[in-house]
C-alpha cells in the first residue's frame, strides 16, 4: 500500500488541485474566465499573456496550480483556429523555461537544504529518483506542475540538466499536442464552448494515470515493501 501511494499520491494531488480550480473558475461568480479568454484569443498580446500564465504554473513551488493549463484548454476550445499555432509554441516554450527555472532555483537553495535536511532524507530521495527516475519522465507528459517537481528534485540532488532537457522538449511538445488533439476533437463534436468539462476531464485523467503509476510501483518485482 505504501508503494502504491508513493506513486499515485502526486497525481491524485494534482487532480485535487484541478478540481479546486474547477470550483473556483466555474462555480463561483468571482469572474467570467470564459469571457476573458474568448475576448483575448486572437489579439496580439494573447501569446505573451499565455506564455506568462503557463510559465508561472511551470515554476515550482511558488505559484502552485496557477491556471496555465486551463487557459490552454479554454483558448483552444473557445476559438481553436486562430489560437492553434501561437498557443502551442508559447505553451511549449513556457514549460521548458519553467522547468529550467525550477531546476536553477533548486540548485541555488541546495546548500541551504543540505544544512537543514538529514543525510538520510537526502539519501532516500536520491534512492527514489534512481529507482523511479526513468518512469518519472512520464510526468513530463502530464502537467507543468509535475514537470516542475521533477526538475526541482533533479536540482536539489545536483543531477545534470543536459540529458533531461532533451526529454523535456519532447515531453512538453507531446503534452501540449495531446491537449490540442483531445480538445479540438471535442470541439468538432460538441461545438466551441467550455463550461468546465475539460477541467474535470483533466482531473479524471490525472486520477487514472496516478492509479496506473501506483499499481506499477506496488507490483514492480524486486522492490522492498
Amino acid at each position: 500500500m505504501r508503494r502504491f501511494l508513493s506513486g499515485a499520491l502526486p497525481f491524485y494531488a494534482l487532480a485535487g488541485l484541478a478540481m479546486c480550480m474547477y470550483l473556483v473558475l466555474y462555480r463561483t461568480s468571482l469572474f467570467d474566465l470564459n469571457a476573458i479568454v474568448q475576448g483575448a484569443t486572437g489579439s496580439w498580446w494573447f501569446p505573451v499573456f499565455m506564455f506568462a500564465c503557463v510559465l508561472l504554473e511551470s515554476v515550482f513551488p511558488y505559484f502552485g496550480y496557477f491556471p496555465g493549463t486551463a487557459l490552454i484548454l479554454m483558448s483552444v476550445a473557445l476559438n481553436p483556429k486562430p489560437a492553434d499555432v501561437s498557443v502551442f509554441v508559447v505553451a511549449w516554450l513556457a514549460i521548458i523555461v519553467g522547468a529550467v527555472l525550477s531546476y536553477g532555483q533548486a540548485r541555488f537553495f541546495r546548500p541551504l537544504l543540505q544544512r537543514v535536511a538529514s543525510k538520510a532524507a537526502l539519501s532516500r530521495c536520491e534512492s527514489l529518483l534512481d529507482t523511479y527516475g526513468p518512469y518519472a519522465r512520464v510526468a513530463l507528459f502530464v502537467h507543468p506542475n509535475a514537470c516542475a517537481m521533477y526538475f526541482t528534485a533533479l536540482g536539489l540532488l545536483g543531477r545534470s540538466l543536459t540529458r533531461e532537457l532533451a526529454h523535456l522538449s519532447v515531453g512538453a511538445a507531446a503534452s501540449v499536442g495531446v491537449l490540442f488533439v483531445v480538445v479540438t476533437r471535442l470541439v468538432s463534436s460538441v461545438g466551441a464552448t467550455d463550461d468546465g468539462e475539460l477541467q474535470v476531464l483533466l482531473a479524471a485523467a490525472l486520477v487514472v494515470i496516478g492509479t496506473l503509476v501506483g499499481l506499477y510501483a506496488a507490483w514492480r518485482p524486486g522492490q522492498p515493501a
